[in-house]
């Protein structure tokens, strides 16, 4: 019987490979701050997703035909902590551990899991892993009610509320660039 490897193990595979052979890769062994940013995330499948900074924000919408190829609510709530992490890495936080508030169970469930039942979450899952690694940042998600998200009006579009606009300045990865556009 012949067998094959799946795309996603040699996806999974390349990653480690790149890290354990990287000359630059190091991982401090000092306890790591813990840091509550006030970051929150959000998401809605009638709009578009985001994230809040200090009464500052960050937001996407979602093109209408975003929901296609396992691209459920789970996912943009996903690629909303995704983007938030590259936001993070982009205003140089390192060695820490920072805690994001979110009103998605499922997500906060398969980022400590690692794993999602949904592949798409799967690949966001991987590239959030991917970057947060050389920086030495680890993310501790933790619920929060809608009504108490900060980020709940950004995922509708409602951003006169906040203080500014946050520049982005991170390339959206080439999955993610087909599905979102920056308000």
């Amino acid at each position: 019987m012949l067998h094959h490897v799946l795309h996603t193990v040699n996806n999974d595979l390349g990653l480690w490979l790149a890290c354990l052979t990287g000359l630059t890769v190091s991982c401090s062994l000092l306890p790591r701050q813990c840091l509550d940013l006030n970051v929150h995330i959000d998401a809605s499948s009638a709009f578009g997703l985001g994230f809040m900074f200090n009464n500052n924000y960050a937001g996407w919408h979602l093109s209408d035909s975003w929901a296609a190829d396992s691209c459920d609510i789970g996912w943009a709530e996903c690629v909303a902590l995704e983007l938030a992490i590259y936001w993070l890495i982009q205003e140089g936080f390192r060695n820490a551990d920072v805690t994001v508030p979110s009103d998605n169970m499922g997500v906060i469930a398969a980022f400590l899991n690692g794993k999602s039942c949904n592949a798409t979450c799967n690949n966001c899952i991987r590239r959030i892993t991917s970057a947060l690694v050389p920086t030495c940042l680890t993310i501790s998600p933790k619920y929060m009610s809608s009504c108490e998200n900060l980020a709940n009006p950004v995922s509708h579009g409602h951003t006169a509320s906040y203080s500014a606009w946050l520049a982005c300045t991170f390339p959206l990865p080439t999955p993610l660039s087909l599905w979102l556009t920056t308000l």
